[in-house]
């Protein structure tokens, strides 16, 4: 994975060249992940799009996240309001630091579902993206990483990249009007560790055959899991 230098973010990585369990990796270029790219500088913006490929910005906070800023334009931007697809703050979740990313295996899947759709609908890369780029995006990430064959310890590896960073990321967002509020959840006040994303991985492992076998089990159709693998791996 390289981490990607922008002006205005420090959480922006290309998942590429991940190495996964069966030989071969993640093909460079084609799935980005950060946090809120309103932070960008506009030569941010045009670096994503010119120079990194971007096509598609999947904001995973909905309507309510007030967009991915410029570089959702042009129709690059896609809504996939993560907590509406996952049932809402109804109670069913799990707000804990270490207890958010095991419980979202209850109700995250048709979301992934439904970005596997958009990774397929056409050419060039995809930024995922939430407001921190470390909860609903880690998740995902995670989900779609196992699902293409990468092996537990790179999943963490990656999740974990976001915590050196994590107090400088929230000071940018205060800087910029957009920080984490003091009563905001536990899960969203703290920065990544192995705890939450291991016990998540643990219990997929456990409870399921394999991921696609999750992902199956709620409706999510195994010959577009199989497409993004072919799109996202290389020998």
């Amino acid at each position: 994975m390289t981490e990607l230098c922008f002006d205005g973010l420090v959480n922006a990585r290309d998942l590429g060249g991940i190495p996964i369990g069966t030989g071969g990796r993640v093909r460079t270029g084609r799935l980005y992940r950060s946090e809120t790219p309103q932070l960008m500088t506009p030569a941010d913006v045009a670096r994503a799009i010119g120079q990194l490929g971007v096509r598609r910005v999947i904001d995973l906070r909905g309507k309510r996240g007030g967009g991915s800023g410029p570089l959702g334009g042009e129709d690059r931007g896609i809504v996939v309001d993560y907590f509406d697809i996952a049932g809402g703050f109804d109670g069913q979740r799990d707000f804990s630091a270490d207890g958010f990313l095991p419980s979202q295996l209850d109700l995250g899947a048709p979301a992934v579902g439904l970005i596997l759709e958009h990774l397929v609908s056409e050419d060039g890369a995809t930024l995922i993206h939430c407001h921190t780029g470390k909860d609903r995006t880690g998740y995902v990430i995670a989900v779609i990483l196992a699902m293409v064959g990468v092996d537990d310890e790179h999943i963490v590896a990656d999740y974990v990249r976001s915590s050196p960073i994590f107090l400088a990321m929230m000071a940018n967002l205060r800087a910029a009007g957009m920080g984490v509020p003091g009563d905001a959840p536990e899960y969203a006040r703290h920065a990544p560790s192995s705890v939450g994303i291991g016990a998540m991985l643990t219990r997929l492992r456990r409870e399921w055959p394999s991921p696609q076998a999750y992902l199956a089990s709620f409706g999510v159709d195994r010959e577009l899991m199989a497409q993004v693998c072919q799109l996202l791996t290389v020998p």
